[in-house]
């Protein structure tokens, strides 16, 4: 029998080089696009219980893509009290005519990126264009990735970032700081950090709401990208009430994992027929949006946000096969 070559791995460090996070924004947008026109083949992932914790499979194509991605991935929220990462993957891309695996991807790093892109995207499409304050609940390691795309998407000046331990928390906003040229400080006051967002990013797996949603200020866009199933509540059910448009990723994969969503439904706070697929929202809207409407963009993460990320990323770092 004869044995293939061994697959080139694509590192973090690479794959951070190679795909800049305004490329990353257009090709998860071109990707949600995708899902609203029908272009998406993925099916829903599959959850399988690991410890304290989850293992999913993600399979994802999209019609007319130069290949497809399968993601292997634990989330165990335990991790952080054993200083490890909640989250580690594996992506391998397969060629879409031959079938054949061409690479295999850190899908850490692909899921932290394409993640952020996803606040990104809802960012552009639905927030004040002079929006200028991101506060930021959660300062694990998507904390990175949704500054890093909010900054991408908006004129953000100023980074507010609430997190339960405060060490870790003011490391990581002076590391921030450094790395991104802005003000970036800690919060230890969720209450004062969400009332002076323009653009609120909730990024943990918590089962009960972060914030109170009589503390939203007018304007305010508020992605929640942290739940991702349906014992999951990041965003209380009144900020839905509240908003004057609820985006999501895809209304199939919101009512199936999306715990804020389905809470909010199943509590008479906002109906299902109201929820808007964010590859719907035409790129014009942002600029002419009511000033004091309050948005939302709810996503619990789709296998074709990793197809975009790995195509993107197998053509800068291996092109062609």
């Amino acid at each position: 029998m004869t044995m293939p070559d061994a697959l080139p791995f694509l590192s973090g460090d690479r794959i951070r080089s190679a795909v800049p996070m305004p490329d990353l924004l257009d090709a998860v947008e071109a990707a949600y696009r995708d899902v609203a026109a029908g272009r998406d083949r993925s099916p829903l992932r599959s959850h399988v219980e690991l410890g304290d914790g989850s293992l999913l499979l993600m399979p994802g194509v999209r019609t007319g893509g130069d290949g497809a991605s399968v993601k292997l991935v634990t989330v165990m929220p335990g991790n952080a009290e054993r200083g490890l990462p909640t989250i580690h993957a594996l992506v391998v891309w397969f060629d879409a005519v031959s079938g054949r695996p061409l690479a295999l991807l850190d899908g850490a790093a692909v899921t932290a990126m394409r993640t952020g892109a996803a606040s990104g995207v809802g960012t552009r499409l639905l927030a004040r264009p002079d929006a200028e304050t991101l506060t930021v609940i959660g300062a694990g390691a998507q904390a990175e990735w949704q500054i890093r795309a909010v900054v991408a998407a908006r004129p953000i000046r100023r980074v507010l970032v609430v997190g339960r331990d405060a060490d870790r928390r003011e490391a990581f906003s002076s590391r921030m700081a450094d790395a991104l040229g802005l003000d970036v400080t800690g919060a230890d006051d969720v209450e004062s950090a969400v009332r002076q967002a323009d653009v609120i990013c909730c990024a943990t797996t918590s089962s009960t709401p972060v914030f109170d949603a009589a503390w939203l200020a007018p304007g305010v866009h508020v992605n929640g990208i942290g739940a991702f199933q349906l014992s999951m509540v990041e965003i209380p059910p009144e900020a839905f009430a509240r908003a004057s448009l609820v985006a999501i990723d895809s209304c199939e994969a919101a009512m199936a994992e999306a715990g804020d969503v389905v809470s909010a439904i199943d509590g008479g706070f906002m109906e299902r027929e109201a929820l808007v697929e964010i590859g719907t929202v035409d790129r014009a809207w942002a600029g002419s949006r009511p000033p004091g409407a309050i948005t939302v963009f709810k996503s619990v993460g789709l296998a074709i946000q990793d197809v975009a990320a790995a195509e993107l990323a197998v053509s800068r770092l291996i092109g062609s096969s």
